[in-house]
């Protein structure tokens, strides 16, 4: 060992240094600091576990704040593009609106369920281009949704009117005339397809007509009228030249009528309630009586001075005269007051008519007048 305070070697065994004398320091194997150090060393690395420890869990939430983090920035970067998406549109659609077409607009409308201004589109494509039909056939939607039936079957009517042979406006218009009850607009509908590709859809439609059956003519009073009709249709009938569809009376048993004129019109129904096409009859029904022989003065015989001859005319009638021994009718000539007696053997022909065109028999007076 070394002389702590010259440096020189000390021999073992010397309990001081040789070459300065001073004192050897005897040094315990065992080093209190060494010992301290190694107890401060084990301390720190259990201290750097529970750190390290502790520094794992702080990172690993660290991280999942960062993931989170990330997660929360992309969601609302999205809600962002999305609101920014939808003012988008919301602009372009109020400012930019004028750049669309007629037909891009009405779609837009139909989509926001406003059909006024779906019309206004579909009217201001109209009036571009007259004959385009997908135009009408949406009018003629619009008007069905807000219950506008004429508008509606105006509207189909112009279709056909561009193209005379459209089935789906034919079948459309059908539809709406069929749930409306408008047979008798059916009907007229109808013959005007008559002849072409369309007749066949009214197929389903079409009821046969009734038949009026009058009595010989002519018609008097007591006398009954009989309709018939084919097997499970109803009969409906009106007098008054009314519609039968809408005002009529069920038929059930043979009429009888007074006397007067009727305009009577029929129709049959089946157990849809489709009706047939309106059958019409004029008639007109005489007095049940037979009118008495008209009574003229003065009588037969023979006259020295001339005399005025005069027909009894009963009310409701009129009296018509020959002189020629034929039988006086309608196209004679009329009695209107007194009559002068002509000179010779004549014989004068009377009969008389009534309202209701009864015709009594001829009456025949003979007169021979010869004056002096």
């Amino acid at each position: 060992m070394k002389c702590a305070k010259c440096g020189e070697e000390i021999k073992s065994g010397n309990l001081y240094c040789s070459n300065c004398g001073a004192e050897v320091q005897i040094v315990s194997a065992y080093n209190v600091m060494e010992d301290e150090f190694f107890l401060d060393f084990q301390n720190q690395e259990v201290g750097q576990t529970s750190l390290r420890s502790v520094t794992d869990n702080r990172n690993a939430l660290q991280k999942k704040n960062l993931y989170l983090c990330i997660l929360t920035a992309i969601v609302g970067f999205l809600v962002l593009l999305v609101i920014a998406f939808l003012v988008k549109m919301h602009v372009e659609r109020e400012g930019n609106e004028q750049t669309l077409g007629d037909y891009a607009q009405f779609v837009q409308a139909l989509a926001d369920s406003n059909d006024k201004k779906a019309m206004t589109c579909l009217e201001q494509s109209l009036s571009e281009d007259p004959d385009q039909l997908s135009d009408r056939f949406w009018m003629a939607w619009l008007y069905g949704k807000q219950g506008k039936r004429e508008d509606q079957a105006d509207m189909l009517k112009q279709i056909l009117a561009i193209d005379d042979e459209n089935i789906y406006a034919c079948r459309e218009l059908i539809r709406v005339y069929v749930e409306d009850g408008e047979f008798e607009k059916l009907h007229e509908f109808y013959e005007l397809c008559a002849g072409s590709r369309l007749t066949g859809l009214f197929a389903d439609y079409l009821v046969e007509a009734p038949v009026i059956e009058l009595p010989a003519e002519p018609m008097r009073e007591g006398d009954l009228l009989t309709i018939t009709a084919a097997d499970g249709l109803n009969v409906y009938y009106t007098l008054d030249g009314s519609s039968p569809i809408t005002n009529g009376t069920l038929y059930y048993a043979p009429i009888r009528l007074t006397a007067g004129t009727y305009t009577l019109q029929a129709s049959a129904c089946n157990e849809e309630g489709y009706y047939s096409t309106i059958v019409t009859q004029e008639i007109t029904v005489e007095r049940h009586y037979q009118l008495g022989m008209p009574r003229v003065t003065p009588d037969s015989g023979e006259y020295l001075i001339p005399q005025t001859i005069y027909v009894n005319v009963p009310e409701g009638c009129s009296a018509y005269y020959t002189w020629n021994g034929s039988n006086p009718t309608t196209a004679s000539r009329k009695y209107n007051g007194g009559i002068s007696m002509p000179e010779g053997n004549n014989v004068l022909s009377v009969i008389l008519v009534d309202e209701y065109g009864n015709v009594s028999s001829v009456q025949r007076v003979n007169y021979i007048y010869m004056p002096q």
